[in-house]
């Protein structure tokens, strides 16, 4: 069976993404159309005259739009590898973006030599091409893609984040510009590597922002398609990432995704889980603890009590001085614990309670639960009297005062002294 294609959370956070995305243009199929294609560019500049150099040029930077639209196809999709070199069909799209990549190349050097007004035409150019890229990958006409409404959405959505590709294409311009200016064949092929890695990760840039934001530009990825009529969903697909990335001993980098998914809603408990598994290899006691917090409050929201107390359970022996994160939690696990038979654990969080939280006003009541366990299951009526004493000097005002000293009066024992509640 083939291994599906790795794919991408639409909703991944963009710091991961962009880290992710400056390694892009260098891995698997890209790294190989990055080598193929500046090396048939190397190859065509050895020869002299201009018919060669020339026509072979426009055919090698057809070629590397092809592949960059495709590549913005491939992430706008939701796929996280870069697409395999293939043949095309229609060539129209690239040819008409390498006509305005041209254009405004000339701009850039007429604006800098002799023309100030040009810098006006450049800037628009600038600020369009990334948008255009966008309608001529996507639209099945050119007139269709040269619609301004397409490209007012996709810059009015991306926001910000537009200017990111706008940067990326300018500075693979200004870098072509160095590699033209290059006399040394070595060193015009090593920037001729740059421009391609510069354009690759400009449309990558973009396809992940069409990605991000497919829902409000009506953009419908291959990628989420695919995994709901497979029953897979971007939870299922993060833990096979990451089962990948400890295969591969990069558990840093599968912390890091987990954690990324921890800070967002609505994770479910596989996830939870999982961090806690990589914890538990690498020792983190402090990190089980934390987390533990997190994923207590969404297991008692799931009603899931059982899990909880296990949980529970788990962090006291790893901290014995460990409690729920509110008081609403530790009475809720108290009470399921004392209905469940699990005495010791029951006994523990409810005198916990007060010691916790003094001034809440079922404090006296959980620490008086707590006495009762160990004096009705425990048989330990010496040490539930003295729990019991305590609790009644406490809160002597409390409306608990009767209760407390009516159980006191059940043990038969005689006043014992202490601080308070422990």
């Amino acid at each position: 069976m083939p291994t599906p294609p790795e794919t991408v959370p639409a909703d991944l956070s963009p710091g991961l993404r962009l880290r992710r995305a400056v390694a892009y243009p260098l891995r698997g199929a890209s790294a190989a159309a990055v080598i193929t294609l500046a090396t048939a560019h190397a190859v065509v500049n050895i020869f002299p005259g201009i018919i060669i150099p020339w026509g072979g040029g426009a055919v090698i930077w057809v070629s590397i739009l092809l592949y960059a639209m495709e590549c913005l196809r491939r992430t706008a999709h939701g796929y996280a590898d870069p697409p395999e070199v293939t043949l095309y069909s229609n060539y129209a799209p690239a040819i008409s973006l390498l006509l305005l990549q041209a254009l405004q190349l000339l701009a850039l050097v007429l604006a800098t030599h002799a023309m100030p007004l040009l810098w006006l035409v450049l800037l628009a150019l600038v600020m369009l091409l990334p948008a255009l890229a966008i309608s001529l990958a996507f639209e099945d006409t050119l007139l269709a893609a040269l619609n301004p409404k397409r490209w007012v959405t996709a810059m009015g959505v991306f926001g910000v984040a537009y200017l990111l590709p706008v940067t990326l294409g300018m500075m693979g311009d200004m870098a072509y510009l160095e590699h033209v200016r290059q006399t040394n064949w070595f060193a015009g092929s090593l920037w001729f590597v740059v421009v391609v890695y510069l354009w690759l990760l400009e449309f990558h840039v973009l396809g992940a922002l069409m990605h991000r934001h497919h829902q409000r530009i009506g953009h419908t990825p291959e990628a989420d398609v695919l995994a709901d009529a497979s029953g897979r969903d971007r939870d299922h697909e993060l833990l096979e990432q990451v089962d990948r990335l400890l295969s591969m001993d990069q558990q840093a980098q599968a912390e890091t995704l987990l954690r990324e998914r921890l800070r967002e809603r609505n994770v479910p408990l596989s996830v939870h889980s999982r961090y806690r598994r990589l914890m538990k290899a690498r020792g983190d006691q402090q990190a089980l603890l934390d987390h533990a917090q997190t994923q207590l409050t969404l297991l008692l929201a799931e009603d899931q009590q059982g899990p909880a107390l296990g949980l529970v359970s788990e962090c006291i022996e790893q901290d014995p001085q460990f409690m729920p994160g509110s008081p609403d939690m530790a009475a809720r696990l108290a009470d399921a614990a004392a209905a469940r038979g699990m005495t010791r654990l029951a006994v523990r969080l409810a005198r916990g309670y007060p010691n916790t939280w003094p001034r809440d006003p079922l404090a006296p009541r959980y620490g008086l639960l707590a006495a009762r366990l160990m004096a009705e299951r425990l048989d330990l009526r010496m040490e539930a009297g003295v729990l019991a004493h305590k609790l009644l000097r406490a809160y002597g005002q409390h409306p608990a005062h009767d209760e407390i000293q009516a159980f006191i009066e059940t043990l038969d024992l005689r006043p014992t002294s202490g601080p308070g509640p422990s």
